[in-house]
């Protein structure tokens, strides 16, 4: 069992609700990944000694469970799309204790995001669907936000490590306190499933079970603006949510595949489901 102490990486994440035979709420999510690591422990003396910075292009899709509907009153979650540029940058003092901070900048609505667009495009030629009806979305507008994340690990054994993630993030699209914990099995070093990690990478397998529990302020996704009520929906978000996950991933040099399955209670109050699943599959190649 080799270390690899990867340079760079490509990769590409999908979140879709598809695998389960439905489409609603959050459906699906794109995400186009780069990163590329700054310094080693090997070539820092800095106490945070290994640093890194990703580059993420997303695209993430709302939707009603009723799609096809142009009626108001039966939607029961608000269609959106929010296309964004991110910017992240990490700092870990070892491979189980480490920060990151970042941003995103990007546009909601159903035509500046593409959302509609590439939507329906895939329901009519890929899935030979009809159309959904985007009747009403929250409006476009321009987003910028920030975050900042705290991670850490303590291993239990040689092939157990509780792990925890937590989360502030604040700006115009969406603010929030979240945090994320699991138990980690398997042998693969460090924190894989807290994003992309490149401070020590072992060829090996890993799962993860877990859950997130977040605090939601406000979504601009579900709720439109902060400060003018300019979305057409009168829908109430959520405030408390969880997300029960689960799921693994494999490292073979250099292709890494992860797989994780979301179980997410209700975003909004009056969803007509009480929970929804999708999968998120990533692939990504380090160089």
């Amino acid at each position: 069992m080799g270390f690899t102490f990867a340079q760079q990486y490509m990769g590409v994440s999908v979140d879709n609700d598809l695998y389960f035979g439905i489409d609603r709420y959050y459906t699906s999510g794109m995400f186009l990944e780069y990163g590329k690591v700054i310094n080693t422990s090997i070539d820092s003396i800095d106490h945070w000694r290994y640093k890194s910075r990703h580059w993420t292009l997303g695209q993430e899709i709302n939707t009603p469970s009723l799609r096809l509907t142009k009626d108001l009153a039966k939607m029961d979650y608000p269609y959106n799309g929010w296309l964004y540029i991110r910017f992240e940058q990490a700092h870990f003092q070892h491979p189980d204790l480490g920060y990151t901070w970042g941003l995103q900048i990007g546009t909601t609505g159903a035509e500046k995001s593409f959302a509609k667009f590439m939507q329906n495009t895939y329901h009519t030629y890929i899935l030979n669907l009809d159309e959904l009806s985007w009747s009403f979305t929250i409006p476009q507008a321009y987003h910028l936000n920030f975050y900042t994340n705290l991670m850490w690990g303590k291993p239990l054994n040689e092939k157990f490590k509780f792990v925890q993630e937590n989360q502030i993030q604040f700006g115009t699209f969406r603010t929030s306190l979240k945090t994320r914990i699991g138990l980690q099995m398997g042998s693969m070093k460090g924190l894989p499933f807290f994003g992309q990690r490149l401070e020590q990478l072992v060829d090996g397998f890993a799962v993860f079970l877990g859950a997130a529990f977040e605090y939601n302020i406000h979504d601009y996704s579900l709720s439109g603006s902060f400060i003018n009520d300019n979305s057409p929906f009168h829908l109430r978000p959520s405030h408390l949510r969880n997300d029960l996950q689960g799921g693994f991933m494999f490292f073979k040099n250099p292709w890494k595949t992860k797989v994780l399955m979301h179980s997410s209670s209700r975003f909004i109050s009056s969803q007509k489901f009480k929970r929804h699943p999708y999968l998120n599959i990533t692939l990504s190649r380090v160089f």
